[in-house]
């Protein structure tokens, strides 16, 4: 990864040299002294080494560790070959930093010899069991050693890149120019005055091969030029497509409601080439590329959240004077050849977009670079919901069952620290279910493709269409934590029970308050496996028309003695809190 340096290797070393002297408090000797070390030891290591297949000099080595053990002994009273300390390793590092910044070429190979060698030998020790330190200082020593000879990046973060300055005309321009706004401004003059929608907020299939040569999508084919491995159902079965429609949503250049998308808002903008529509056009191409860094998947374990980190670096990378290299030569050579394939197709997708320039390095186009390093700090893998700063304070909140046919709520006060996994156990309480179907929440409508928070055991079997948190990471006040504040929660997604919460009041806890209290409800919550609002109503009905066909049957269903009558509108608060009681005992 390329990173942002402020000080060249020379700068580098002498402060690193400093540091360690700072905590050594150690005298650097000059290096090959008079031996005075035992030689069999020597001599032991030279056979060590040539039983090895190492690509080292079997001759040069030996000395090398010779005069490094005899220098180490002469500088610390008490050092011992086969049980150093981290301070010899540091004295040793002082001195190969200073043969480094000899103004000679071969001088730093002759540093990186002298560490090698050095490390070689502490290897000889432990693989021959002849170290005779602690294990934690050989640990420290190895690492320190390894350090020298392969410096790792730094992970770059958003906030260490300097943007340059751009001029507004310049940056319209730059934008403009990008294939994301070419298409979506083809996707606003397809809506036109408005097209139908399913009742997941996307075009109804029939219209999708008009939306696609709109587009210039090939549906005969995915992303990456391979036929489609299964027939197109919804829009969702082309992500493509789907990242340019949620994008659209998403910045108004399209509203969408449970019938229809139409123009949005900000739709004439898309068009605009002025320096006005800049904030919307920058806001458009942010949206894009986020779509585009985030997989789908946020735990840290799966293997397209570790691409998000490798491209992501790239990126940022690409910001500064040190981008990541781009090589040519064959990248399935190895073990890693299916990770480095699927990061080097997110990247090409980047420059086949414009986003990226790929010469001998990746780097993204400076008038690019506010749009770009904003959908970063937006996509960034490290879960912008876990926080310990959540407000100390109790939240109270409204929720309410979807598409019932008479109204079914329950308001709830709740500790705002307690994670997204408690909400689930307290909705799950309060309406009665049984936690025997799979559940998310979402911060916009079920079904929107949008962020969703499962729990982690879900992450391996769930094929999430959006990105998935950990549910167990978020706190339930970092999602509700001002009045107004709104989240979706389906159940079960066969009878898709939605409910909706709302935050009504933020309040201080008060003492010895439970974490969760019920204060009010309205109606009985329906039955599990009921099919549904509708599928609830019926039962309701049936249940109480003997005439009704389905009548017994259901009746049994329900466990109804003869004469009983279901009572749709029962609410027992006071079973509610004992539930609560239970589950937080």
């Amino acid at each position: 990864m390329g990173s942002k340096r402020g000080k060249n290797p020379g700068q580098k070393r002498a402060a690193k040299q400093q540091a360690r002297q700072r905590r050594n408090r150690s005298t650097v000797v000059p290096l090959f002294p008079t031996p005075a070390v035992d030689p069999a030891l020597i001599d032991d290591f030279v056979q060590w080494l040539r039983t090895r297949d190492f690509p080292v000099d079997a001759d040069l080595f030996p000395h090398l560790v010779e005069s490094t053990l005899t220098n180490l002994a002469r500088g610390r009273r008490g050092f011992r070959a086969t049980g150093w300390l981290p301070a010899d390793a540091h004295a040793l590092l002082d001195v190969a930093d200073e043969v480094a910044a000899e103004p000679s070429e071969d001088m730093e190979d002759i540093a990186m010899a002298i560490v090698a060698s050095a490390l070689t030998f502490l290897n000889y020790l432990d693989d021959n069991r002849l170290w005779t330190g602690t294990e934690e200082d050989l640990i420290h020593c190895i690492e320190d050693l390894v350090q020298f000879l392969e410096p790792q990046s730094p992970i770059l973060l958003p906030e260490d890149i300097a943007l340059p300055a751009v001029n507004e005309e310049d940056e319209v321009r730059a934008l403009v120019s990008l294939p994301v706004i070419t298409t979506l401004a083809a996707l606003v003059e397809w809506v036109g005055a408005g097209v139908p929608v399913t009742s997941t907020k996307v075009p109804k299939p029939v219209s999708l091969p008009d939306l696609a040569q709109a587009l210039g999508i090939d549906l005969a084919v995915d992303s990456d030029g391979f036929p489609r491995a299964r027939k197109i159902r919804s829009m969702r079965d082309v992500p493509e497509m789907l990242e340019y429609w949620e994008t659209a949503e998403e910045i108004g250049l399209i509203t969408v409601n449970s019938t229809r998308a139409v123009p949005g808002p900000n739709a004439g903008l898309i068009t605009d080439r002025t320096t006005h529509a800049l904030p919307l056009i920058r806001a458009a191409v942010t949206e894009y590329v986020r779509s585009q860094l985030v997989s789908g998947q946020r735990h840290p374990l799966d293997p397209t959240h570790l691409t998000d980190v490798v491209v992501i670096q790239v990126i940022l990378a690409g910001m500064t004077e040190e981008p990541t290299a781009s090589s040519e030569d064959e990248r399935f050579d190895d073990e890693q050849s299916l990770m480095d394939g699927f990061v080097y197709d997110r990247l090409d997708t980047l420059v086949k977009q414009k986003l990226l320039t790929r010469d001998d390095a990746y780097r993204v186009p400076a008038a690019l670079r506010p749009a770009v390093l904003r959908a970063v700090e937006l996509a960034s893998p490290v879960n912008e919901f876990v926080s310990s700063e959540v407000v100390d304070a109790h939240i109270t909140l409204r929720i309410s069952l979807e598409g019932t046919h008479i109204p079914v709520w329950r308001r709830i006060r709740l500790d705002a620290a307690l994670p997204l996994a408690a909400l689930h156990d307290v909705i799950q309480s309060a309406f009665g279910w049984d936690d025997s179907h799979l559940h998310e929440f979402s911060v916009g409508p079920a079904y929107s493709g949008g962020k969703v928070f499962i729990p982690a055991e879900d992450f391996a079997h769930r094929d999430v269409v959006g990105t998935a948190v950990p549910e167990e990471e978020v706190a339930v006040g970092l999602l509700l934590g001002s009045v107004g504040d709104r989240l979706t929660y389906l159940y079960d997604f066969g009878d898709d029970w939605i409910h909706h919460i709302e935050v009504e009041s933020v309040d201080n806890p008060a003492p010895d308050s439970p974490a969760a209290l019920c204060l009010d409800g309205h109606n009985m919550a329906p039955y599990e496996d009921s099919g549904g609002p509708w599928g609830w109503a019926n039962k309701i009905e049936a249940s109480a028309d003997p005439h009704h066909e389905e009548y017994a049957e259901i009746r049994e269903w329900l466990g109804l003695r003869p004469g009983q009558q279901l009572d749709a509108t029962s609410f027992d608060r006071d079973r509610v809190n004992e539930a609560f009681e239970t589950l937080f005992a």
